[in-house]
């Protein structure tokens, strides 16, 4: 990192690592180790045996695995800058070789790295201030650590004295962590928790450790009662913390849940798209194989009939069949009401069971005839109802039904259709119509008018004729008739 910034995420030390390779149920709880220019001093408090060494240890080890480019355990996106170079005073030093008390050892050690130290200098000081009177020992470490501060050096410094919390907490460059207690089941948890001073512990560890009640009630006596209240104020707010960390784990919890939850919702809600979809498509291809099918089987008949001398009497008892089927597919008829209009000529009306609008023309006994734009049909008049539409008006759409209506061309049909402007897509819709209504009018050839081009639109339109069962044959149009910008269809009718 080029702005001298530490971002180690869910650290880990490689010796646990290796531990917990060797024994899988070994938990190894990370840390984060951060430090910055606004804040180059960290002060870490708390228990014993509580992580703080280890703390320091991991991030000395991880600066110098980085610098020589080997693999960090920590998370994605952790920062490091390069050191220029690493100071750690850890440990005991004491000699009675060289006449070395602990505080003299520490003090001849401190004094080189303030004589070296500089602005790409990292810094790990290990129980700083202790080997000596708690009130000098928390003065002296306080003004080494704004000497480091002043040299831009990146500083990070064990401690159990309260003096040192107190500088953490209001110094502008420094930075408290503690090492978190469970106060509930006496042991450390191992996890660093910025902005936050700790304690020592003292008492209840040694407790834990086996010193008598009796021992542990007279220590407590011993102590002043500003201590005590430190103490218990210290373990108010950490158990309060504690709590609001593990309310924060459950949300957390709760909204991976829900996550979680809305994709798989969002799967089965794509799942069913792509099934509708495909039931659609699928239903679409079937009713078009129908279609087609239905096409070349009235084509067959059409032509078998016109071959026949008895084809009058067998069209008649085939009108005859379609009516039964129709009056099975229609609606019952049912009475109107006293409160009904009556239906008349010249009357909007809507067949629902066809999905069709149009205007009724007149009533036959039990059944009427309705126009719907270009197409005459019968229906049962028990199947109509009055709409509001203005009378003539074409139907909003058809669905495919059963073969249960009679149907009519209601105009004219012309010998050519003009298709000039028109994309392939919307040409094959008119020309499947145009041979239907041709076919019915029973026109024995018709034009189709498509032009030139770049002969896409002519391609289009001779696919179509080439599998259509209404078409015998198809050929250029004569001069006279367009030439290449022109396809004459021969029908299979007379």
């Amino acid at each position: 990192d080029r702005d001298g910034r530490v971002e180690i995420k869910a650290a880990r030390h490689p010796l646990l690592l290796a531990q917990q390779w060797r024994d899988p149920a070994r938990d190894v709880v990370p840390v984060d180790l951060l430090l910055s220019p606004e804040h180059p001093l960290l002060l870490i408090t708390g228990p014993n045996a509580g992580g703080k060494t280890i703390a320091l240890k991991t991030l000395a080890l991880l600066s110098l695995m980085t610098q020589a480019g080997c693999h960090v355990p920590a998370a994605d996106h952790s920062r490091l800058p390069i050191f220029g170079r690493l100071f750690a005073i850890i440990g005991d030093d004491q000699s009675v070789a060289e006449n070395l008390s602990t505080f003299s050892a520490f003090v001849k050690q401190v004094r080189q790295v303030l004589d070296s130290a500089d602005d790409h200098s990292l810094v790990l000081l290990d129980e700083l201030g202790a080997g000596t009177d708690p009130d000098e020992g928390a003065a002296l470490a306080q003004a080494i650590l704004e000497a480091l501060a002043d040299r831009g050096a990146l500083v990070v410094a064990t401690t159990h004295l309260e003096p040192l919390r107190s500088f953490a907490s209001t110094h502008a460059r420094a930075r408290n962590a503690s090492v978190e207690f469970d106060a509930a089941t006496l042991a450390p948890t191992f996890r660093l928790v910025y902005d936050r001073p700790g304690q020592s512990w003292a008492l209840a560890i040694a407790a834990r450790l086996g010193l008598s009640p009796e021992l542990i009630s007279r220590a407590e006596t011993h102590r002043s009662e500003y201590a005590r209240r430190v103490s218990e104020l210290l373990a108010q707010l950490d158990a309060r913390n504690r709590s609001e960390a593990e309310r924060a784990r459950e949300l957390d919890r709760r909204e991976a849940e829900t996550a979680a939850r809305l994709a798989a919702a969002q799967r089965v809600e794509q799942d069913a798209e792509h099934r509708a979809r495909s039931t659609v498509e699928r239903a679409k291809a079937e009713a078009a194989a129908l279609v087609t099918e239905i096409r070349r089987a009235v084509a067959s008949e059409w032509e078998r009939l016109k071959r026949t001398e008895k084809s009058r009497p067998t069209l008649q008892d085939a009108r005859r069949r379609l009516q039964d089927v129709a009056a099975r597919v229609a609606p019952t008829p049912t009475p109107p009401s006293a409160g009904d209009d009556r239906l008349a000529a010249g009357m909007a009306v809507a067949a629902e069971h066809l999905g069709l609008t149009g205007e009724l023309l007149a009533i036959t006994g039990d059944y009427a005839t309705v126009r719907a734009g270009t197409v005459t049909v019968r229906v049962p008049v028990g199947a109509l109802r009055r709409v509001d539409n203005a009378p003539g008006r074409e139907s909003h759409g058809r669905r495919p039904v059963a073969p249960a209506v009679e149907t009519t061309i209601a105009r004219p049909i012309a010998r050519e259709l003009l298709l000039l402007g028109k994309t392939s897509d919307e040409a094959r819709d008119l020309v499947e119509q145009y041979l239907d209504d041709a076919f019915m009018a029973g026109l024995a050839n018709v034009r189709l008018i498509h032009g030139k081009g770049t002969g896409a639109l002519r391609k289009a339109v001779r696919i179509l004729l080439s599998s259509h069962p209404l078409v015998e044959s198809f050929r250029d149009g004569e001069p006279s008739e367009g030439g290449a910008g022109a396809t004459v269809a021969v029908l299979r009718v007379s």
